[in-house]
C-alpha cells in the first residue's frame, strides 16, 4: 500500500508538467512492486509458527528498511542533501515526526504532496499497529487498560483475540479503523474548505493533522478563528482513543468526559493556556487582543499536546523568543497524547496513573495512621500500574539522556542536542523550528548524528517498552 503511495507523486508530476519528477516515482512503484512480488512469492509457503514478537519485529523492520526503498526515488529528484538525508527525511514523515531536515525552497509540489500522503497513511497504520500488534502483547500503554468490574480480566481478552494471525488482526482492524480515519479526513477537509476556499490546503492540511504530522505546507495557511477550530477539533482526536470509539459514533458523547485522558488533557491545555498568556501579554487591557491571545495560546496548547506542532497565527511573531512558554510547549509536547492514538510522547494516561499514585503517596505521607479499608485486588492493580508507568518514565529519561549525550559527542551544543532529542523522541519535529533550530545545520550533521536521529524516531514511536521486550524471549 505504501509502495503504490508513490503512484500519487507520479500522477501529479505528470498532470502538472513535472514529467521527470513523475517519471521517476512510476519507475521505482514499478521496481518495487516487482521486488514485492517476489518476496511474496518466495515465503507464501512458509509454514513456520509465528512466534511471540513476530509483529514487533516486523513493524521495526517496517520502520527501518521500509524508509530505505522510499529514499532511492526521493533522493533522485531532490536537489540538495544526499541519500542519508532523504533516508532521514522519510524516517521523519513515517513516524509522522515531522522534522524539517531540507529547506522549504528544495521541495517541489509534488514532493511535498506525496510526503504529506504518506505520513497521512502511517498515521493510519499507527492506529492499526495499536489495536493489532501493542494491544495483544499489553504495550503501549495498554499494559495499563484493564476490564472494569472484573479485576482478573486483562487486556489481552478485552481488546483482540490472541488466537488470530497476526495478518488477521491487522487485516481486521484496518477494516474497523478505516471509515473512521476515512471520514474524520472527509469531514474536515471539507470544513477547511469552507473557511479557506484553498482545495489543496483544505486537504493537505485535514491530512497531516488526523496524522499529527505538523509539516510547512505552501499556501496562506489556515488563517482565521474558524480554520484554526476546525484544526483543534481535529486534534482531539489525539487526546484520547474514545474519541474515535464505536461508543462515541453511536452518539454516546457524555462518556468522552469520564474518560482519564481527555479529562487529563483538557486540564493541562487549560494550566498551559494560562501560564502561555501570563508570559506572553504585554501592553494595555483590551478584550479583542487578549481573546485572541488566550485563543492562540489554547490552539498551540493542544497542538503540541498532541505532538502536532501547529504555532496559532494570533500569537505575536516574537513568541520564539519567550523562554518560558516555549519550555511550556516542551513540557506539553513530553506529556504526548493518548493511548493507540498517533500522538507521541509518554501518553496521558501514564502521567494521569503517576499523578494518581504521587497523591495517594503524599496523603499516605501526611495521615500515616489512617485506616484505609477498600479491596486488596482492587491496591494491587494500582499499584502494579503505577511501577509500570514509573519504569516507563524512568527508562524514557535514561533514553533521552543517551541520545542527548550521542549527539553532543558528534558536536552538537547541549541546548541543540538536546532538543533535537526531544524533537525525535516524542515525535514533534516543529519543536526544532519553535527554539530557532536551522534545519541547515540537520544536513550538515555528521553521518552518526543522523543516524541516532533516526534511531531516536523509531524509539519513540516504538517506545522504549516495546524495543525492551523484544529481548526478552
Amino acid at each position: 500500500l505504501l509502495v503504490l503511495s508513490m503512484l500519487v507523486p507520479a500522477v501529479h508530476g505528470l498532470t502538472f508538467g513535472d514529467a521527470y519528477q513523475g517519471r521517476t516515482f512510476l519507475y521505482a512503484v514499478l521496481l518495487e512492486v516487482f521486488v514485492l512480488i517476489f518476496i511474496w512469492l518466495a515465503v507464501k509457503n512458509n509454514k513456520k509458527s509465528v512466534k511471540r514478537h513476530a509483529g514487533l519485529w516486523s513493524l521495526l523492520l517496517f520502520f527501518i528498511v521500509f524508509p530505505m526503498a522510499l529514499a532511492v526515488p526521493f533522493q533522485e529528484v531532490l536537489v540538495t542533501g544526499g541519500i542519508i538525508d532523504a533516508y532521514l527525511d522519510l524516517v521523519s514523515v513515517i513516524t509522522t515526526t515531522g522534522l524539517k531536515v531540507f529547506p522549504d525552497s528544495s521541495l517541489t509540489g509534488t514532493l511535498i504532496v506525496w510526503r504529506v500522503c504518506l505520513g497521512w497513511l502511517c498515521g493510519f497504520l499507527m492506529w492499526v499497529f495499536a489495536w493489532s500488534i501493542f494491544a495483544p502483547l499489553s504495550l503501549g500503554g495498554f499494559e495499563l487498560l484493564e476490564k472494569k468490574d472484573n479485576i482478573k480480566a486483562n487486556v489481552q481478552n478485552v481488546f483482540v483475540d490472541r488466537g488470530s494471525l497476526p495478518s488477521e488482526k491487522f487485516w481486521n482492524e484496518t477494516v474497523r479503523l478505516a471509515p473512521i480515519y476515512i471520514s474524520i479526513t472527509i469531514v474536515f477537509s471539507v470544513a477547511l474548505l469552507i473557511s479557506t476556499r484553498d482545495p489543496g490546503f483544505a486537504v493537505l492540511r485535514a491530512m497531516s493533522t488526523i496524522a499529527t504530522f505538523g509539516i510547512y505546507l505552501p499556501g496562506d495557511g489556515a488563517r482565521g478563528f474558524a480554520a484554526e477550530l476546525t484544526l483543534f477539533i481535529i486534534m482531539m482526536f489525539a487526546l484520547s482513543r474514545t474519541t474515535f470509539s464505536i461508543s462515541f459514533f453511536r452518539k454516546k458523547y457524555f462518556e468522552l468526559f469520564f474518560d482519564r485522558e481527555f479529562c487529563l488533557g483538557l486540564a493541562i491545555i487549560f494550566c498551559s493556556t494560562v501560564a502561555i498568556f501570563i508570559f506572553i501579554f504585554e501592553g494595555e487591557f483590551e478584550l479583542l487582543k487578549v481573546a485572541s491571545l488566550a485563543w492562540g495560546a489554547f490552539f498551540t496548547s493542544i497542538s503540541f499536546l498532541t505532538t502536532t506542532g501547529l504555532v496559532s497565527e494570533f500569537l505575536p511573531s516574537e513568541f520564539t523568543t519567550f523562554i518560558e512558554a516555549n519550555l511550556i510547549l516542551l513540557a506539553l509536547a513530553m506529556f504526548g497524547g493518548g493511548v493507540a492514538t498517533t500522538a507521541g510522547g509518554i501518553k496521558l494516561l501514564r502521567i494521569y496513573i503517576l499523578g494518581k499514585h504521587c497523591r495517594l503517596e503524599v496523603h499516605h505521607l501526611l495521615s500515616p495512621a489512617q485506616v484505609i479499608t477498600g479491596q486488596n485486588n482492587q491496591k494491587l492493580k494500582n499499584y502494579h500500574n503505577a511501577m509500570l508507568a514509573c519504569v516507563f518514565f524512568m527508562v524514557f529519561v535514561l533514553s533521552f539522556a543517551l541520545i542527548t549525550l550521542g549527539l553532543a559527542l558528534t558536536g552538537s551544543s547541549i541546548n541543540e542536542a538536546a532538543a533535537l532529542t526531544l524533537a525525535t523522541i516524542t515525535n514533534t519535529g516543529p519543536i526544532v523550528e519553535q527554539i530557532n533550530i536551522s534545519s541547515d545545520s540537520i544536513i550538515e550533521f555528521e553521518f552518526l548524528a543522523k543516524v541516532i536521529l533516526v534511531g531516536s524516531m523509531v524509539l519513540g514511536r516504538l517506545e522504549v517498552l516495546a524495543l525492551l521486550a523484544l529481548l526478552n524471549p
